[in-house]
């Protein structure tokens, strides 16, 4: 991992499009905040393990192959090294025992995605409020061009 590229949010959704929709806003309302794209929960044990240093948020969608949310979030959880993590579940669901099982399982909130961009803007500035205020350094452009790393 290059050493001045630290992604201070992991998103982790399967949805292409919804990644690349969260990651917009992200840019647009909140720059300095960089992002790490993952596709599934499996991706996301392997990149906490890997990198030298812990995201200041995961987003975490539910329904992914391979490792879904709700499994990856109840293996990270159980590492004690992980702890602080804030994890917020921004998922398609909004049913009651999804949002019951993830706070069983210590999410630190639930987002049922929402349906227009101004709405996903206004959550995203609320995600940034509440989870990220002071957590996202800005970097030289030339470190974070892709907004992503794999």
């Amino acid at each position: 991992m290059n050493s001045l590229f630290k992604a201070c949010v992991f998103l982790v959704d399967d949805d292409e499009d919804d990644r690349y929709l969260v990651k917009e806003v992200f840019k647009q309302s909140s720059p300095e905040c960089r992002l790490r794209l993952l596709s599934n929960g499996e991706e996301l044990i392997q990149a906490l393990a890997q990198t030298d240093y812990l995201p200041s948020l995961v987003l975490l969608d539910i329904n992914m192959p391979f490792m879904g949310g709700m499994e990856a979030l109840k293996i990270i959880r159980q590492n004690p090294s992980y702890d602080t993590i804030p994890i917020i579940m921004l998922t398609t669901s909004d049913q009651l025992s999804d949002r019951q099982q993830a706070t069983l399982l210590k999410a630190n909130g639930f987002i049922t995605k929402p349906p227009t961009l101004q709405q996903l803007n206004n959550e995203v500035l609320r995600l940034k409020r509440d989870w990220l205020q002071g957590n996202c350094i800005s970097m030289p452009q030339a470190a974070t061009a892709t907004g992503s790393l794999k």
